[in-house]
């Protein structure tokens, strides 16, 4: 997973667990809000209207009895105290159907909210009723026994029952205010656990949000941080030479940064082993050449004084001397042969380059090439004029056919094919050798490779460097043995592996060794 991506992904979870934390405070505040709505729309209007229907049932008791003592009075007194007490009376009995009217209307207001609200609750209004018109019945019968002028006796017995209807009347109405006030402390306990849910609620998910916030970015952190580290690590070795890899798998930048420092890695590697190759290609030129002019003045002197005493020694030499003498000239020419691969190898000159015949150059090379009776050449049929060295393509083509040479055993031919090919002249030489094994064919242009019991494993190198100069590349293929040259037709140089690798290196000055062979 990409570090973009995982850290969008730590912000989604993020904002994902506030939003939660938000709903849910929202859904219980919502709750609250529609619990003390009920209570505003219902409870109270309902304990609003019992209170109102006791108030009113205590204003008929308290002018009830007001009346009495004013209808008491009313017997005994005259004129202005008479119509002062008929005025009080009017007051009273106005006052009692006023208390009435109020407690119909909240009897009324009492009733349709519980119908409306609480439907299938027992709302004693019934009861409250029965006990109402109680106590109306027996204070207007006292009242009216009062007017009449009844005895003591008579208003005394009566109230005994208006005193119990007042309290039943209250005694109603305050079991209905206690049920409704059961139904408050309900309410407030549903509310009380509702905010303590809620708190709740918000304090554990805000825990599990600072949790996870923590944990996210812990493992975003360690799955940033430890990749780091690896690749701190592999930097480190790498400087030091070991050229290791990550293998770090996933898609994200880290691992991608890992490839690439595999890559290069392996490109250091490569590099690496080049420059090492390089350097000992360098000092094995450096010190091939000059053994091998070193060489080349005594095997010199051996030559010719092997002809010198073949030809005083002709009379009279036998047969074995002649063999052996013939032995110490193969064995001369062979070493010269090795010596000219080593030069022709290490040998950087500049190409001397002119407009020369490719057949013509074959030719030249087959001349200087000593071909056994039992082999024979097949010159191409056509030719093509290329710019170049003459003389270092001789040296390809007569260590080409020299190692077709060794490979046939018995009869052979060797044929040489040339034809054009856009801007490039193409030369095919066949041989009807064994061919080269499976294993050789990626290596037999490779320095000092050779699948000879004798030679130096630099002929087909020089080939190779020599025709790289040129422009041109050279390969081989089997069944039959055939190597390609191509070779640009116009001027197309470039340097070849062995100036490459020598071009910044300082010679080295011979050694204290070297310099003493070199005086003997």
């Amino acid at each position: 997973m990409r570090i973009r991506t995982k850290l969008a992904l730590e912000i989604i979870i993020l904002v994902s667990l506030i939003g939660m934390v938000s709903f849910i405070a929202l859904i219980n505040t919502k709750q609250v809000q529609d619990t003390f709505a009920n209570l505003s729309d219902q409870t109270l209007p309902i304990l609003d209207s019992l209170t109102e229907m006791r108030q009113s049932a205590t204003q008929v008791t308290s002018r009830t009895m007001e009346i009495l003592l004013l209808e008491e009075g009313s017997k005994t007194a005259k004129g202005v105290e008479l119509a002062e007490i008929e005025e009080e009376l009017e007051i009273q009995f106005y006052q009692i159907e006023k208390a009435k009217s109020s407690f119909n209307q909240a009897y009324s207001q009492y009733s349709n909210l519980m119908d409306y609200h609480f439907p299938n609750q027992d709302s004693n209004s019934n009861e409250i009723a029965e006990k109402w018109n109680d106590l109306i019945i027996v204070s207007n019968t006292m009242i009216k026994l009062k007017s009449n002028g009844a005895s003591g006796n008579q208003i005394l017995a009566l109230s005994e029952d208006f005193h119990q209807a007042q309290q039943n009347i209250n005694n109603i109405i305050d079991l209905t205010v206690s049920q409704t006030a059961a139904n408050v402390s309900d309410t407030k306990d549903f509310v009380d656990s509702l905010v303590s849910n809620t708190t709740l609620t918000i304090f554990i998910t805000l825990n599990v949000f600072i949790a996870a916030s923590l944990g996210i970015r812990y493992m975003i952190l360690k799955s940033i941080s430890n990749p780091l580290q690896k690749l701190r690590k592999t930097t480190h070795t790498i400087a030091t030479g070991e050229f290791i890899k990550n293998n770090m798998k996933g898609d994200d930048e880290i691992s991608e940064l890992a490839r690439d420092i595999d890559s290069m890695s392996s490109e250091l590697s490569k590099l690496n082993k080049t420059i090492v190759t390089n350097e000992r290609l360098s000092s094995i030129g450096n010190l091939a050449s000059r053994l091998a002019h070193d060489l080349r003045n005594p095997l010199s002197v051996i030559k010719n004084s092997v002809e010198i005493m073949k030809v005083k020694l002709d009379p009279i030499m036998d047969e074995k001397t002649s063999h052996q003498m013939a032995m110490v000239g193969r064995a001369v020419a062979r070493m010269t042969h090795q010596i000219d691969d080593v030069l022709d190898y290490v040998n950087v000159s500049e190409l001397q380059m002119e407009r020369h015949s490719l057949s013509t150059i074959i030719e030249s090379s087959i001349l200087n090439t000593t071909v056994p009776s039992h082999i024979r050449i097949n010159l191409p049929k056509n030719s093509a004029s290329i710019n170049c060295d003459a003389f270092k393509l001789e040296i390809v083509f007569s260590n080409m056919i020299n190692n077709a040479i060794q490979a046939i055993d018995g009869e052979g031919t060797i044929s040489f094919r040339i034809h054009d090919k856009d801007d490039y002249a193409i030369v095919e030489m066949e041989d009807s050798g064994p061919g080269i094994p499976e294993s050789a064919m990626e290596k037999i242009f490779e320095p000092l490779f050779t699948t000879k019991q004798i030679g130096t494993g630099l002929g087909l190198a020089s080939c190779k460097s020599i025709i790289e100069k040129h422009g041109g590349k050279i390969e081989a293929s089997n069944h039959p043995t055939t190597f390609t040259i191509m070779l640009p037709k116009a001027e197309k140089t470039k340097k070849t592996e062995f100036e490459e690798a020598t071009e910044d290196i300082e010679p080295k000055k011979p050694s204290k060794l070297t310099m003493t062979r070199e005086n003997t």
